[in-house]
């Protein structure tokens, strides 16, 4: 056994800077047939379990390249293909959103599987438009919104098991799935999970599907049922050995109690979350504040994590496994969940690196998937140190962490972030539903200068909790009718494929998703106020002349911006570090989104400062805009700019300098309109939300 002497300390000073170790994030092309400028890898200091800050590499963040023997020419693979085909690890990406083809380079990359949740669907589906035109069918066609909902799912779930079918294929069923979640709101109805997830496996129709079942104790009779069906379960949430152990032996039970003679496609995987125990259990050795309580910051997750694949190895040997294996049966893999660093202090492949060994999966967000392509180091790590594991989990338990009220609390935080995501986004779903129902509008009732219309193809109407404008295509022409008269007073429009038919007509739905909405004469002044226009998306020379706008004020270096809330208190001074909320449009073309505000990042749950982006003032490492912009706000404002090329990323490069997107998607879609070589209009526009100032 370890004794805490032997451990070394994880966690540097609180005022260790954030923005000093926040991964650099990848451009999409990234993932194949890229040579690294500069080679850099990083090792897990001192023992296999300790933690040290880590500042990424300031070369071209690519894929490093092995080299394969054989005929006498060279394969290029990267560390994924190493993670699986030398430790038996297959490497997953916990993420899906359309389109779901985005997910070939990572294929081609090395990754074997997907898996999803309520909350990475809510952020999909409520920041992206690929969704509106199934969605408006759907509604059309008279679907409710849950529903609808689900349809919207199950497209992106089949669309996906057929692209990892190959992987699925060529491994006899052992690898290749895409997990797709019950609703939250079963966590704890037994039967209405057995029901739910047999209705999935219908309606999903893929052999390469895992539905996942919460490890909740009301479900725990769940797996046993369904897996006794025949179905291939993900039984997800689980946050202690106890449960843990719990989950095998309901896996075993149905296996047994199946019945079949060949049990060989009836898989699971048992998705034991890693780094939301440190999250939480940190925040108890703080409390304590002792040296041996600090000197365990950042270790316990990976501990016991360790002590789980021991957990695994011991269940899954011995005459009843043995019995189950000549019916054929596999084994439950243990997939490593939650693998995102929420604390920046720590190294970036923390929940990755110290947990790779065989019969085992790694499911990895865009940040954790990123930083272990450019830097990771494949290696057996899993159960190099056993007796240092269990040091550090029973002096964990010496210092009164309660390993099963921890289990208990993240299980119980865990499953209300999912019932709460999941109920976002059938509101949001909802707001959507009610504007396709709308059926005509009134001229003097609107109030405004301009009403923009566009055909059919348009990005259509888009919605936020702060603001709502109406997104248009560059590729058609921007219907406009000026404010009522006496000459049109009474106005009514129909806007068809072609923009505006004729008047004095109803509009129907699928026009007014294009380009129409109905304002009732007694919220014109509510819609007043919360309306917002998005100027850049108004008809322009593209990239030829700069635009201005009355409504803006526009500052000597050519940003434009204005106040859509302003803040209380002091602005930041120079040195002072500030946190933010932020989104972003590539506004000169589409109006397409590449960074969503008030949604998770990183993590699939809410409500850690670790989770918004900071930097600090004077120091460059933003764009020169985003910078002016929030020199002058105060906390709690909200202010949106417009940001002309010559102030946005130098060199059409966002790895640059920030703000950077977060995810696969949003890499994607701005990378695509700052490298284009046509006449598209880099315009971006940015909402920036100071959310806190930290002093020096």
């Amino acid at each position: 056994m370890a004794t805490i002497s032997k451990l070394s300390t994880a966690a540097p000073p609180s005022s260790f800077s954030s923005s000093s170790v926040r991964p650099r994030l990848v451009q999409p092309r990234c993932f194949i047939d890229l040579q690294k400028a500069s080679d850099f890898s990083s090792k897990v200091a001192g023992s296999r379990l300790s933690v040290q800050g880590h500042r990424p590499s300031k070369g071209s963040l690519v894929v490093k390249c092995s080299q394969s023997s054989g005929n006498g020419s060279a394969a290029k693979k990267t560390v994924l293909h190493d993670l699986y085909e030398r430790e038996g690890q297959s490497p997953w990406y916990d993420n899906l959103c359309r389109p779901v083809t985005d997910l070939l380079p990572l294929i081609e990359s090395g990754v074997r599987g997907v898996t999803s949740n309520p909350a990475i669907f809510q952020k999909a589906i409520s920041s992206s438009n690929a969704y509106n035109d199934q969605f408006r069918e759907l509604v059309q066609s008279g679907k409710d919104i849950e529903t609808a909902y689900w349809e919207l799912v199950v497209k992106d779930i089949q669309d996906a098991c057929k692209l990892f079918e190959p992987i699925y294929d060529q491994t006899d069923g052992g690898d290749g799935y895409v997990s797709v979640e019950v609703s939250p709101r079963l966590a704890d109805d037994t039967n209405g999970t057995v029901e739910a997830a047999k209705w999935l496996h219908k309606v999903v129709n893929r052999p390469n599907v895992y539905i996942k079942i919460p490890a909740t104790a009301p479900c725990i009779p769940s797996i046993k049922q369904v897996i006794q069906k025949g179905i291939s379960v993900n039984v997800t949430l689980i946050f202690s050995l106890a449960r843990y152990e719990a989950v095998i032996d309901s896996y075993l039970d149905g296996l047994e109690a199946s019945g079949l003679d060949d049990l060989s496609r009836v898989t699971s995987v048992a998705s034991f979350f890693v780094s939301r125990v440190d999250t939480t259990i940190d925040k108890m050795l703080e409390k304590i504040g002792t040296p041996e309580a600090l000197h365990l910051r950042g270790k316990a997750a990976v501990a016991q994590a360790a002590l789980a694949y021991q957990l695994y190895q011991k269940k899954f040997s011995g005459p009843r496994w043995e019995a189950l294996l000549k019916k054929g049966a596999k084994k439950q893999r243990l997939l490593w969940a939650s693998t995102s660093v929420k604390n920046p202090a720590y190294l970036d492949t923390l929940y990755v690196a110290p947990l790779i060994g065989p019969d085992t999966v790694s499911t990895m967000p865009d940040q954790a998937l990123q930083a272990f392509i450019d830097h990771g180091t494949v290696s057996r790590t899993i159960d190099s140190n056993v007796s240092e594991a269990e040091g550090i989990y029973n002096a964990l338990e010496k210092l009164g962490v309660d390993w099963s009220y921890v289990g208990n609390q993240l299980e119980v935080e865990g499953v209300d972030s999912f019932k709460k995501s999941f109920d976002s986004l059938l509101d949001t779903l909802q707001e959507k539903g009610n504007s396709l129902r709308m059926q005509s509008f009134d001229c003097n009732d609107m109030g405004l200068k301009w009403l923009v219309f566009a055909p059919r193809e348009s990005q259509g109407l888009i919605e936020s909790p702060r603001h709502r404008f109406i997104r248009t295509s560059a590729q058609f022409s921007h219907y406009r009718t000026p404010l009522p008269s006496e000459e049109n007073s009474g106005l009514r429009l129909e806007v068809g494929k072609g923009g505006i038919v004729r008047r004095e007509v109803l509009m129907s739905s699928i026009a007014l998703l294009s380009g129409g909405f109905m304002i009732d004469p007694r919220q014109k002044e509510a819609f007043a106020e919360e309306f917002a226009d998005m100027p850049a998306l108004r008809g322009k020379d593209y990239g030829k002349t700069k635009m201005k706008y009355p409504d803006y004020t526009e500052t000597e270096s050519g940003l434009q911006y204005k106040d859509l809330r302003v803040g209380n208190g002091s602005t930041p001074k120079a040195g002072e570090l500030v946190m933010i909320d932020w989104d972003g449009y590539t506004i000169g073309y589409y109006g397409r989104i590449f960074e969503a505000r008030n949604k998770t990042k990183g993590g699939s749950f809410e409500g850690n400062e670790k989770d918004f982006f900071k930097f600090r003032i004077g120091s460059e490492e933003v764009i020169p805009a985003f910078e002016e912009a929030v020199v002058g706000m105060a906390p709690g404002g909200i202010r949106r700019i417009i940001v002309p090329p010559e102030l946005g990323y130098p060199g059409n490069d966002f790895n640059r300098k920030g703000p950077r997107p977060t995810t696969f998607s949003g890499q994607r879609a701005l990378d695509f309109v700052l490298r284009n070589q046509g006449l598209i209009d880099k315009t971006l526009l940015f909402d920036i939300e100071l959310l806190k100032i930290i002093q020096k």
